[in-house]
């Protein structure tokens, strides 16, 4: 979900400024979309991983 939200948000900001064009101020929140957009889309497979091992590792203490 993290992930979808995330490329939804790079492609808005991308799509965003190939239509406004160079104004400061719309360019600059279309660049924090972006950066946002990206960041869930690297942050989700990590909060993935994360979440698998801490099951593995939950399951390892539970079998000793």
């Amino acid at each position: 979900m993290l992930f979808v939200a995330g490329f939804a948000l790079l492609i808005g900001g991308i799509m965003g400024e190939a239509v406004v064009g160079y104004s400061y101020t719309t360019s600059s929140i279309l660049v924090v979309l972006r950066l946002v957009g990206t960041l869930l889309m690297v942050a989700s497979p990590l909060l993935i991983a994360l979440k698998f091992f801490a099951q593995l590792d939950k399951k390892d203490s539970a079998a000793q």
